[in-house]
């Protein structure tokens, strides 16, 4: 694996250079006129990366499920009800919490997937917890403002049923995030009015 330079300097966009599977999915999973604000790599062969239009979590490898492939999975800022970063002792993770997608029936935590496998999180290295700090900050940004593009339709993961969570069960999800510190008031808040607007 080629070791990746970091170019962070506090300031959006935080760019690191994408491996060419990376960067070959990333483009593949662009439209016209849509622009990379940022992305940051992860452990084995993640990505996060921001566009002017959505997020994609690109991974490659075994951690995509593929031994010589790789996948890309976009989320629109309008589908994103919250951006969470963990670390523990050598390594973190980071998870896009997305409305709208279905939760695996029993206890949450129990049937929880690992972050390296799961298509909404990706694992870095603890000692770039501030760079993926500050991707979540920007992408928080993006999804809390009125002109993000309009979402389109996302697939339900394929280790899930597809269902559309009903609009009362996303607003106490919301709740939940918000009660736990991951949601600000005003992310909450405006979340919280755009569900209303659709009922």
């Amino acid at each position: 694996m080629t070791k990746l330079t970091k170019t962070y300097n506090g300031d959006w966009p935080l760019m690191q250079p994408l491996g060419a599977k990376e960067a070959k999915l990333r483009d593949q999973n662009m439209i016209r006129d849509e622009q990379v604000l940022g992305q940051v790599i992860g452990s084995f062969g993640q990505a996060i990366i921001a566009t002017t239009h959505k997020v994609l979590i690109v991974k490659t490898g075994l951690m995509a499920g593929q031994t010589f492939g790789g996948k890309a999975t976009s989320y629109d800022y309008r589908n994103i009800m919250g951006v969470e970063v963990r670390t523990g002792f050598s390594q973190g993770e980071f998870e896009v919490i997305v409305g709208g997608l279905a939760t695996p029936a029993g206890n949450r935590y129990k049937d929880k997937v690992k972050a390296a496998e799961s298509p909404n999180a990706i694992v870095f290295a603890k000692s770039d917890q501030k760079l993926f700090q500050s991707m979540a900050a920007q992408i928080r940004v993006m999804a809390a403002q009125p002109s993000a593009p309009p979402p389109h339709t996302l697939a339900a993961p394929a280790n899930h049923a597809s269902r559309q969570v009903p609009i009362p069960e996303q607003i106490r999800q919301l709740a939940e995030l918000h009660a736990t510190g991951v949601l600000t008031d005003s992310e909450f808040a405006a979340k919280k009015a755009e569900l209303l607007s659709r009922m």
